[in-house]
């Protein structure tokens, strides 16, 4: 069944990243773009939604693996803080015409979506 593509008539996820990303602006190397800024902000984001499923060392791997982890880390914790209830992954964004655009899935929606794509790869011939 194809996805319905419905408007969001709940909290704004747009609205809740740019808070979070502007509150650690600053911390962040002046030279990123704004969509760079934001795709730190996101990976933060994704991030705080997994860190209690995760053990303590799979976390502190994860943060590792991340440029400007320290930032991250403390946007995770930020995230957690400030906007718990809202834990949809974001999987994607655009900018067009400055006008910020969020794409979310739940977690079951997310994991059906990566498990669909796998089924659908074509394995390589040899």
């Amino acid at each position: 069944m194809k996805e319905k593509n419905i408007e969001n008539t709940g909290a704004k996820y747009s609205e809740m990243l740019v808070q979070l990303v502007e509150q650690f602006d600053e911390l962040l190397p002046e030279t990123l773009t704004f969509e760079e800024t934001l795709e730190v902000g996101i990976e933060a984001w994704n991030l705080a939604n997994n860190k209690e499923s995760l053990r303590t060392d799979l976390y502190k791997k994860e943060l590792k693996a991340h440029n400007y982890s320290d930032v991250i880390e403390k946007m995770v914790d930020y995230k957690l803080e400030h906007f718990a209830d809202h834990n949809n992954i974001i999987v994607d964004f655009s900018t067009e015409n400055d006008i910020l655009q969020i794409k979310s899935q739940t977690f079951e929606q997310h994991f059906n979506s990566l498990l669909s794509r796998m089924i659908n790869i074509n394995p390589t011939k040899k």
